[in-house]
């Protein structure tokens, strides 16, 4: 028993570590520029025709994978850590690592910042080795907000105007994004509300206008005193019914086989 329970407990502690932010300096800048968007996402998608390092043609669409706080499963060797990757088209097999985090990868400059990462797949061209890195620039566009999926995925916006450079004889890559973290927090790089958010704001406004409205026609009606609150027995009601809900459910998990009295036997027998 305790050995499955042990080994339960290390699958466990193996898939958080999987899953989990990278912590420290790869989860973003300390500084007045808003990267908290970027890196909550487990990665962001995106294409860019021509770019992938031994396959030029058109005939495949390149993508490119980039994390900047969670891990990617490919980076090798050692623990999976923050990093670029590029594949052609829907071949994974054809997946090259571009960079990987290290200790130098965010830099600030002015009204921009930079993501740096090396360490890259070893690649050949024209006879000469060379290991892949990549340089991200982000520069301020408050209208280039970046939205992430529900499943913490999320693809590069097409305002973003990304721009590539690639040197295929020194295996480097740059990328230019527009990113409104960038301004400064002038703007935020995520949408202000949340859905849960706006739920709440929806709810709360309709509660507000059922209860005004409510209370014009009760009054109309010559309702007064707290007669105005619309359907003011169900309200009234509701407390006893949810602790109907409570008791009925306390019966059935404790398999009580004489049930307390509802709350309408309650009130005929308070009545009476």
């Amino acid at each position: 028993m305790n050995t499955v329970i042990y080994q339960c407990a290390v699958i466990i502690a193996c898939l958080a570590i999987q899953f989990s932010p990278i912590h420290g300096a790869s989860c973003g800048l300390m500084s007045l520029f808003d990267t908290k968007n970027l890196t909550q996402a487990k990665y962001w998608q995106f294409q860019a025709p021509h770019a992938c390092y031994y396959n030029q043609s058109t005939a495949e669409d390149c993508y490119f994978k980039v994390s900047f706080c969670h891990p990617l499963s490919i980076v090798q060797p050692g623990d999976p850590v923050p990093g670029m990757t590029q594949q052609y088209g829907l071949d994974e097999s054809t997946e090259l690592l571009v960079g990987q985090y290290s200790d130098l990868a965010w830099e600030e400059d002015g009204a921009q910042f930079a993501v740096q990462y090396s360490n890259g797949s070893m690649v050949h061209h024209n006879g000469k080795k060379a290991s892949l890195s990549v340089h991200m620039i982000f520069l301020c566009d408050i209208k280039a907000i970046w939205s992430m999926k529900a499943d913490k995925t999320g693809f590069v916006p097409i305002n973003a105007n990304m721009d590539v450079v690639v040197n295929r004889n020194l295996g480097t890559y740059q990328f230019t994004f527009n990113y409104a973290g960038a301004c400064r927090t002038i703007t935020p790089a995520a949408p202000l509300l949340s859905a849960g958010s706006i739920l709440l704001i929806v709810f709360f406004t309709l509660l507000g206008a059922y209860l005004i409205f409510g209370i014009l026609i009760q009054s109309s009606r010559g309702a007064s005193g707290y007669e105005l609150i619309p359907n003011v027995e169900f309200w009234q009601r509701l407390p006893g019914w949810i602790q109907d809900g409570f008791i009925f459910m306390m019966d059935k998990l404790t398999c009580n086989r004489t049930p307390l009295p509802s709350s309408e036997e309650r009130r005929a027998f308070a009545k009476a």
